[in-house]
């Protein structure tokens, strides 16, 4: 049986209602789509309803509550994944997977599915049951497990279907055949999808004799009536479900034609006729031949706005086409000629995928050899893999990986790495041209926001050199006349007696003419920042405490300026320019307690970034992350128009004819030379937020860490 669920996990035959595909392809379109309009076209259709419900119940997306309705299930969704969920499905459906049986009719189904859902909300309402929308999503959902059997063994649902036309109960033949009926499967279903667990206990008594069924809970004898009752275009109530409850033959009678009207109606609204199944699929055909194959995954990437969400993007685009359980992405890092792993956020191995490297020289690695060739690889069938690719297939908990490149326009960007076995290998094999389009939009979106970030950061390289040749250049011009002039006044004081009364102001002179000097040095110091000295290997948290003790004294004190600090312990020695550092944290919390009124606060944190030391699985040595530091003050922040210009020279909200504005672009030229990065985050009212990004270099060789993933 357990054999048989797995087979089931990977299925993606669940037929779909052609009409209603057709109809929530075309709500979804609009710019205006009600939520409400979504939910009822997808309450119609018993396979979309699992579609749906098997995303939400999915590792990938962390429900904190219990799903109950359809309408909680689309409003968590959303209506982009709600239109991706509706085009994918119905485009595997038209290209790929043939009808489940040949006698099997699926508006026939439909009908019935939605009947009983009615019937099973009517007669809740009328035994004041709690919630009757939850037996409205058993009565639809009631039959998908016999749907699943069908589409996963169409083979041997023919000879299940045989039998029945001999006159066995189809799920004696399902339980003779398949060793399971078709409840069994619904009532799993119902609970890998987290739905109230009296939906799946009642789905799950359909197959049970009418006394056993007379002894059970209201709610099992609720849905058992319904199915009864649920025969396409009839009113009749048979005696079986009259026994089940003490409601009058009248009012149940009642409840019959209202169900059976309110379902014929909605038949009508899609042009559903019993014996015209292809209909349906003609009118969806032109739909989908007019959007590309799965538009709706490849129209999110196109909005994506950063890495995190293309990623995301594609990861639930091929959740929702392929059932892929698990993807892990491996990223080209140019500079070190390195691919760093990444994946969903709420995947409990986040951890340890981020930890890993790969070296793009990696001859053994299928992963690296996927992005060196630009070809798909597979290790199904290989024979001693690599050790990265061992500990990878681990992770993944699957028999095998397979990596798909990430081509682009210029290039690959790195590799989707997908947990698969012999089946879903198979299945990947044949939709390769899919594959390719995924890889390739994919590869384009990296792209084009990796040129958009190198712009941005060319510009503002170029823009701070041409700062710096334009300030050198003026500066020597008038360093020329000021040192003339200092050296005539040294030379007329020394003509002049030693009791002259000029000597006095002369001095005077010489320096103010000195403080020009000065002034002229420290215009220059933003693009000739005093770093790249001696290298200390040190305690960061340390070094931090002196240079904020030394601050406390000289700064903060006289102004009662509280500084809070939250060191990490985890924070490794570092080999890093010390003095340049300490310049860089001096200015900023100076800057800071400058802008602060008396009993403020600063924050000051450090943090070894989580994922940014690297594990070289293959050649065992780990690599440095990154080190953050955040400065953070509560004080007024600033105005848009000095943050937009921040680290440029001679910008500052300081009042003063004094200040030259050059402090954060010395620190900026500082923590380049250092390779690092930093950013800032303020708004008017709401403080400051200086984050400091550098990488740390190793205070010792390459080593093998004693545990954890190569272990």
């Amino acid at each position: 049986m357990k054999h048989i669920f797995e087979k089931i996990k990977r299925s993606g035959a669940l037929p779909q209602l052609p009409q209603v595909m057709l109809q929530l392809i075309r709500a979804c379109g609009r710019e205006k789509t009600d939520i409400d309009e979504v939910t009822q076209i997808i309450c119609r259709d018993a396979a979309l309803t699992a579609k749906l419900l098997t995303i939400i119940a999915s590792p990938h997306v962390n429900l904190s509550k219990q799903v109950t309705t359809i309408k909680s299930a689309v409003v968590y969704l959303g209506m982009d994944t709600v239109r991706n969920i509706a085009i994918s499905s119905s485009a595997m459906q038209f290209f790929k997977f043939p009808n489940v049986t040949d006698n099997f009719n699926i508006n026939r189904f439909w009908y019935h599915s939605y009947k009983c859902a009615v019937l099973a909300q009517r007669i809740a309402c009328e035994e004041n049951q709690v919630n009757p929308d939850q037996y409205f999503l058993a009565g639809l959902l009631h039959d998908i497990g016999t749907l699943v059997l069908m589409a996963t063994f169409p083979k041997a649902y023919k000879e299940i279907e045989a039998r029945v036309n001999q006159g066995q109960n189809e799920f004696d033949a399902q339980a003779d055949i398949l060793k399971l009926d078709g409840p069994t499967v619904s009532a799993w279903l119902f609970n890998q999808w987290h739905l109230n667990p009296m939906a799946s206990d009642a789905v799950q008594f359909l197959s049970q004799p009418l006394a056993r069924i007379a002894e059970e809970l209201t709610h099992v004898k609720i849905l058992f009536m319904a199915n009864l009752m649920a025969e396409p275009e009839s009113t009749d109530v048979a005696q079986d479900s009259r026994v089940l409850t003490d409601m009058p033959d009248a009012v149940l009678d009642e409840i019959a034609i209202q169900a059976e009207n309110e379902v014929h109606q909605m038949a009508q609204s899609l042009n559903l006729v019993m014996g015209a199944p292809e209909q349906g699929y003609n009118l969806l055909a032109e739909d989908v031949k007019d959007l590309s194959l799965c538009f709706g995954t490849l129209d999110n990437l196109l909005k994506a706005k950063d890495v995190k969400t293309v990623l995301e993007t594609i990861q639930r685009g091929l959740e929702i086409i392929f059932h892929i359980p698990r993807i892990f992405f491996f990223l080209k890092d140019k500079e070190k000629n390195l691919l760093t792993g990444t994946c969903a956020k709420e995947d409990r191995h986040y951890n340890i995928v981020t930890s890993i490297a790969l070296a793009m020289d990696n001859s053994d690695s299928l992963v690296a050899k996927s992005v060196k060739t630009g070809k798909i690889t597979a290790s199904m069938g290989q024979e001693n893999p690599a050790v990265s690719d061992t500990q990878i297939i681990r992770i993944l908990e699957t028999p095998a990986l397979y990596a798909i490149p990430i081509l682009g326009r210029n290039g690959c960007s790195g590799t989707m790495v997908i947990g698969v076995d012999s089946d879903l290998t198979q299945i990947l094999d044949k939709n390769n041209p899919l594959l390719a389009l995924f890889s390739r939009q994919t590869g384009i979106c990296l792209e084009n926001l990796n040129f958009h970030g190198t712009y941005a950061k060319d510009i503002s390289d170029k823009k701070m050199v041409a700062y710096a040749t334009l300030t050198d250049k003026v500066v020597h011009e008038i360093n020329n006349p000021v040192t003339i002039i200092k050296n005539y006044l040294e030379t007329l004081k020394l003509k002049l007696p030693e009791k002259h009364p000029a000597q006095e102001e002369l001095t005077v002179i010489k320096e103010e003419m000195s403080r020009v000097s000065s002034l002229l040095e420290g215009l220059t110091s933003f693009s000739k920042p005093r770093v790249g000295g001696t290298l200390e290997t040190i305690d960061l948290n340390q070094m931090c405490r002196r240079v904020l003790a030394v601050l406390q004294k000289s700064i903060l004190l006289p102004r009662q300026i509280r500084i809070q600090t939250d060191l990490d312990d985890t924070m490794p020695k570092a080999t890093l320019d010390t003095n340049g550092l300490k310049q860089v944290i001096i200015n900023l919390v100076k800057n800071a307690a400058e802008a602060l009124e008396k009993g403020s606060e600063i924050q000051f944190k450090t943090r070894l970034v989580p994922g940014s030391a690297k594990v070289l699985i293959d050649e065992k040595r780990k690599l440095p992350g990154l080190a953050e530091i955040t400065i953070e003050d509560n004080g007024p922040g600033m105005p848009s128009h000095i943050r937009e210009r921040l680290f440029e020279p001679y910008n500052s909200s300081k009042a003063g004819a004094s200040n030259s504005g050059l402090g954060l672009s010395i620190v900026h030229a500082i923590i380049k030379k250092m390779q690092g990065r930093i950013t800032c985050d303020s708004s008017r009212g709401r403080g400051t937020c200086f984050t400091i990004l550098i990488p740390l270099a190793p205070d010792t060789g390459p080593r093998p860490p004693k545990n954890g993933i190569m272990s």
